[in-house]
């Protein structure tokens, strides 16, 4: 079931997506970020092997999700990338 998203955590989910964009744009230009607005979790498209984004997520000041959420093999930067 899907619960629609208040348009203040939309707003900040679209400033998390536009700072991880930017995080990775240098190490993989060909990376793509998105919104999923009725869950605020970001996915993540990219090369990069999963410590490779948390390392540069990290140096970029942007948190990541608790390491649990990671051992699904996602990067746990709340993306759902599968790790890459």
């Amino acid at each position: 079931m899907s619960h629609p998203s208040d348009p203040a955590d939309t707003g900040a989910g679209l400033s998390r997506l536009a700072a991880i964009s930017a995080a990775l744009r240098p190490h993989d230009p060909g990376a793509q970020v998105a919104l999923d607005p009725d869950h605020g979790s970001v996915q993540v498209l990219t090369v990069l092997d999963p410590e490779e984004v948390d390392r540069i997520l990290a140096a970029a000041g942007i948190p990541t999700a608790p390491a649990q959420a990671r051992s699904g093999g996602g990067c746990g930067c709340g993306c759902s990338c599968g790790g890459g």
